[in-house]
């Protein structure tokens, strides 16, 4: 089974049954996906690899073409 996303779970009548019964809006659930995958985002930005700079940008110099 593949992963959800948040376009599936917000039209899955299971989840909309379960949010019914918790009293909570299809609009807050939204909002509340949307929020996890932007600090989720967020994270994985924070936690990437610096790049390496380029060889001509720590030296200053152009490489020579051989």
């Amino acid at each position: 089974m593949n992963e959800m996303t948040a376009s599936d779970m917000l039209r899955d009548p299971l989840i909309r049954q379960m949010l019914r019964a918790d009293r909570i809006s299809l609009a807050s659930f939204a909002t509340l996906l949307d929020t996890a995958s932007r600090r989720q985002a967020s994270r994985a930005v924070e936690n990437a690899a610096p790049r390496p700079t380029a060889p001509e940008a720590r030296t200053g110099e152009a490489l020579s073409a051989v």
